[in-house]
């Protein structure tokens, strides 16, 4: 090979290996923008060292379509885009893309030639804008079609989805609302919730809930209605009493919010009024009266009094006047007020004498005393003009036995047997020669449901009987608290062991103790069911509610079987869905000899 071409060839090769690998790189996709706005589309090169000019060419297409180009010139195929020169000699191929629309979304390619090297880079441009929603019109009146606005602004794309929800219930949607495109290039859309609403609705949790390309969870706009109800105003008759006072009244109903100023005026004046506390209706709106005293009224005669309401629900205060005259009594009034008065005063004295002559008996009243409701008091009284022979008698109807009679006496201790009882009786004088008889009957409340009765002796004979039924003691079901199994801290073998099981606060009385035991090494507990050393303490219970028992389990511990064995105490009520247990733990026996290489304890 003749000596220039060798020479020539290494020249070229020196000169090629001056450049180094061509490295291109674009930002993460998806790069994001809202439409109007300008975007530097960057990407980025690198060729190991200087660019050369001449032998750099770029592209940039989005799909398979051209929008710029840069081979010596620079050429564009989209509006207003543009290339940096300075920017390419640095390698910065960086496509500036000013006011960007829907039709600049898309997979852009960013190609560098940079001879003899070519590379290229995607990047994803996404034209979009999420979305600001607000909802107005939420002030509503109770019984009128009313309309809520849920406005959804400045987004992109233009589709956009809106759904209506109440208590996480849809009652509206979901629709896809007509999108208004404006100037700035975002949408807006409107999506009305149609109602009637009620009084109810104010407790409702309502939302516009929106979903957009853009969002990666829905929008959710919540809000309440505030629900105005039209107060309704009624002047009542006004009351008139025997020393002339007069009350004017009116009736405030119907409304809501309950916040509500009710003024009287006399002549346009305001005067001092009483109102009563507002009641809740049945609809949920509330009502009043107010009220105003006329202590002179015919220095009233002719005046305009008029009733005044505000409230949020009125654009203008409501109002109700009326013209107070002074009555007049004519001859005719006056003898029907006489009769009247005749009649009352002759209705008195066959009250009077009825009264005198009358003797009644009570209903039969019930007290439960302390401790807790163990003590149960029952009262009646008789009353009338008595003797000191007549009596009250009580009467367990269970035992078909007389409990006592009720001469006057005085109260003594009662005794805590389930059996015992006490009658204490006392006189007081009334007037008109009149006397109170008054029986007290003291008992231990009952378990199940126990009638008495209480019977009126004129002498000796019954005149008037009334009857009671107590309930009795309905303890609520308790389920048993199990406490530690107590043992002596010592473990010998050959002596007696008492293991206890305290279980405690259970109702009903029904309970199922069984003891288990575990070996050493033994896989599974089994069930002891020795009578000779399991026994169970159940003492009645104090408080009537609830039991507590002691189980206990006796046995004694041999070596080797009991070394390491593990006793457990299961417990079974009707509240427990399964039993409950406490568990010994393993035992260790003090002075067992050697077992298998382990150390005795003693």
């Amino acid at each position: 090979m003749p000596l220039a071409v060798v020479l020539g060839l290494l020249l070229l090769l020196l000169a090629s290996g001056t450049r180094g690998a061509l490295v291109v790189s674009v930002p993460t996709s998806p790069v994001r923008a809202q439409p109007g706005s300008d975007l530097l589309l960057g990407c980025h090169f690198s060729v190991g060292g200087a660019v050369d000019m001449d032998a750099l060419v770029v592209q940039w297409k989005l799909g398979g379509r051209p929008v710029a180009e840069f081979s010596e010139v620079q050429s564009y195929f989209r509006a207003g885009a543009s290339l940096s020169l300075e920017g390419l000699r640095v390698g910065n191929a960086s496509l500036l893309l000013p006011r960007v629309g829907g039709t600049d979304a898309g997979l852009y390619t960013c190609s560098i030639i940079h001879s003899p090297s070519r590379e290229s880079r995607q990047v994803e441009l996404r034209v979009e804008a999420p979305p600001r929603v607000s909802v107005s019109g939420t002030v509503v009146r109770a019984g009128e079609h009313s309309t809520v606005t849920c406005s959804v602004n400045s987004f992109y794309p233009e589709s956009v989805n809106v759904t209506w929800l109440r208590d996480k219930q849809v009652v509206g949607g979901p629709e896809t609302p007509l999108a208004q495109p404006g100037p700035d290039g975002l949408y807006s859309a409107t999506s009305l919730l149609q109602l009637v609403p009620s009084i109810s609705h104010t407790d409702a949790n309502y939302s516009c809930r929106v979903q957009h390309i853009t969002l990666g969870a829905p929008i959710q706009e919540p809000f309440r209605l505030s629900v105005l109800s039209q107060p309704r105003l009624t002047l009542l008759q006004p009351l008139v009493t025997l020393e002339g006072q007069v009350t004017l009244q009116c009736l405030v109903s119907g409304y809501y919010p309950p916040d509500i100023t009710v003024q009287w005026l006399r002549d346009g004046d305001p005067l001092v009024t009483m109102e009563s506390s507002p009641m809740k209706e049945t609809d949920g709106s509330f009502a009043l009266r107010s009220s105003y005293i006329l202590n002179h009224p015919e220095s009233n005669a002719q005046a305009n009094f008029a009733c005044r309401v505000q409230h949020p629900a009125l654009s203008t205060p409501l109002e109700s006047t009326a013209t107070w005259t002074v009555p007049t009594c004519t001859k005719t009034c006056l003898r029907v007020i006489g009769l009247i008065l005749l009649v009352l005063l002759l209705l008195l004295a066959m009250w009077l004498v009825y009264q005198c002559c009358n003797i009644s008996i009570s209903q039969i009243h019930v007290r439960e005393c302390f401790p807790e409701g163990s003590v149960t008091m029952l009262l009646c009284e008789a009353e009338g003009r008595l003797r000191d022979t007549d009596s009250l008698t009580w009467r367990s109807l269970r035992l078909g036995k007389e409990l006592g009679s009720g001469q006057p006496g005085e109260l003594s201790a009662l005794m805590p047997k389930p059996e015992q009882h006490h009658v204490v009786t006392w006189q007081h004088r009334l007037g008109l020669g009149r006397q109170r008889l008054t029986s007290v009957l003291t008992v231990q409340t009952p378990r199940d449901k126990e009638s008495f009765s209480c019977t009126f002796r004129l002498g000796a004979r019954d005149m008037q009987q009334t009857q009671i039924t107590i309930p009795g003691v309905a303890p609520v079901p308790q389920a048993p608290v199990l406490g530690e199994i107590s043992r002596p801290q010592v473990l010998a073998p050959g002596e007696r062991v008492t293991l206890s099981c305290q279980i405690s606060r259970f109702y009903p009385k029904e309970l199922s103790v069984t003891w288990h035991r575990r070996g050493r090494g033994e896989p599974a507990f089994r069930s002891l069911d020795n009578l000779h050393t399991h026994k169970i303490d159940t003492p009645d219970s104090t408080d009537r509610k609830s039991y507590s028992v002691t189980s206990q389990l006796c046995f004694t511990p041999m070596v080797p079987e009991d070394e390491g064995a593990e006793y457990r105490c299961y417990v079974e009520h009707v509240t427990l869905k399964k039993a409950e247990e406490k568990s010994t733990g393993p035992l260790e026996l003090r002075g067992c000899p050697l077992l298998d290489g382990d150390m005795a304890i003693f």
